[in-house]
């Protein structure tokens, strides 16, 4: 009994273990109390299956079987918990999954291989069962470093898995690999000979070492987005900066027309008021002043930076056909970088206009509202949009056409730097994006 109990518990540990492995790539997203809840229902699956391990070790007997029932069942208990508890992160937990399989089966593999090739005094299988179990604790805190490094950095980007197609060919590669192997291991042994340990061995070494070009290659890739990004996002810089400047010769242009016509305008007004005609002279007046408003650039709030961004965008809108309201409430000092907003502010307006330009010309709309209501920034802008947004798992609309996505790249930088919230929702035709973050 006492054997059977021992072993119950060294099956439980490995198998706490891997669903701490299992575990670490989440932990940075999960709370505070997800996080408590999470471990309380693992000690929870821990002691019913030690419990259920010695009752079947009791009544089958601990044999290769038995063992091999356990070790290889045991797991899925925690993945249910993981995957109820973190949600909307079903590719991800099956490519954690995946990876931490080749792991247990590297695992196995050199434990397995120092029970069969040791010269040690083995007299029966409970013992080499035991003896095996030893092994694999000693070889999982042996490599603990390593994989805890690994683990935490294990995956990929989120894009990578925002298109079905692709998060189920990265996430299936390595479970695949690692069933077809332990299909092999379904049988009535425990010792193996040279060349199956070194198969195992080698398996688990050349799927990490693909991943690990994987990752590369992604990193790469990057690299060059951000670089064409960047690049387009200058040129859009740049853009907008020609287009404010046309604005501002335009209204100057008309400024010293204005200016030009003001003697004669004067001598006009002059002799209205002479002659006694008073209600002409009220409406030259009137006339007067909607051509000098007219002239002069719409002014949105105190700040030029921003001013300019939303002077640009509302402009090309208006001259698009595009109905645009706006509300902007803002301090005459921003607590933040007046950059980094006018950036955000430029990216999701040309999104909205370019969604507009996709619509017939009476369904068109634009709303935008900025605010300030102490100590938070409150960003919302609508917009008209027929076609069906596509929703990544981080809740933001992705694309495949080329040269798109810039708006959705500066919001992420945005929000990782101000720690901004954001909210998208499609609904009876209109897009909405709601952004808020705290004053810093």
């Amino acid at each position: 009994m006492e054997t059977y109990i021992g072993l119950a518990l060294a099956v439980t540990m490995i198998q706490l273990l891997g669903a701490w492995l299992r575990y670490l790539p989440f932990k940075g997203e999960l709370s505070a109390v997800t996080e408590k809840y999470l471990w309380r229902c693992f000690a929870v699956v821990a002691a019913l299956q030690t419990a259920a391990y010695i009752v079947l070790f009791t009544a089958r007997g601990l044999n290769v079987f038995t063992y091999k029932l356990v070790m290889y069942t045991g797991f899925l208990l925690y993945v249910i918990v993981s995957v109820y508890l973190i949600r909307q992160r079903w590719l991800q937990h099956l490519f954690v999954i995946s990876m931490q399989l080749m792991w247990a089966l590297f695992i196995h593999a050199a434990s397995n291989t120092l029970t069969s090739e040791l010269p040690l005094p083995i007299t029966g299988v409970q013992q080499r069962l035991a003896l095996h179990t030893v092994f694999y604790l000693m070889v999982f805190a042996l490599t603990l470093p390593l994989a805890r490094h690994f683990f935490r950095n294990l995956l990929p980007p989120a894009y990578l898995f925002a298109e079905k197609r692709t998060g189920y060919y990265m996430a299936l590669l390595p479970l695949g690999l690692g069933l077809s192997h332990m299909m092999l291991l379904a049988d009535d042994r425990i010792v193996y000979n040279w060349n199956d340990h070194l198969s195992r061995l080698m398996l688990s070494l050349w799927v990490f070492l693909f991943y690990r070009f994987m990752v590369i290659l992604v990193r790469r890739t990057e690299e060059q987005d951000r670089k064409e990004n960047s690049y387009l996002m200058m040129n859009q810089r740049i853009n907008a900066l020609e287009d404010y400047t046309r604005l501002t010769w335009e209204r100057q242009e008309e400024i010293m027309r204005i200016r030009h016509d003001l003697r004669h305008y004067n001598r006009l007004l002059l002799s209205l008021i002479e002659s006694g005609e008073t209600k002409k002279a009220a409406d030259l007046i009137i006339a007067q002043e909607g051509e000098i408003l007219a002239a002069s650039l719409p002014t949105y709030c105190q700040n030029p930076i921003i001013n300019a961004a939303l002077g640009v965008y509302v402009q090309r809108a208006q001259e698009q056909g595009i109905p645009v309201t706006h509300t902007v409430k803002l301090p005459p000092q921003l607590t933040m970088e007046e950059k980094d907003l006018a950036i955000l502010l430029s990216n999701v307006l040309e999104n909205a206009i370019i969604a507009n330009m996709r619509q017939s010309a009476d369904r068109r709309g634009l709303s935008v509202s900025l605010q300030y209501h102490q100590p938070q920034y409150i960003l919302s802008v609508e917009n008209r949009c027929d076609t069906p947004l596509v929703f990544g798992e981080d809740g933001l609309p992705v694309t495949k056409e080329k040269g798109h996505g810039l708006g959705m790249a500066s919001m992420k930088d945005f929000c990782r730097k101000y720690g901004a919230e954001t909210e998208f929702h499609q609904q009876d035709g209109w897009v909405r994006l709601l952004m808020y973050w705290a004053d810093m």
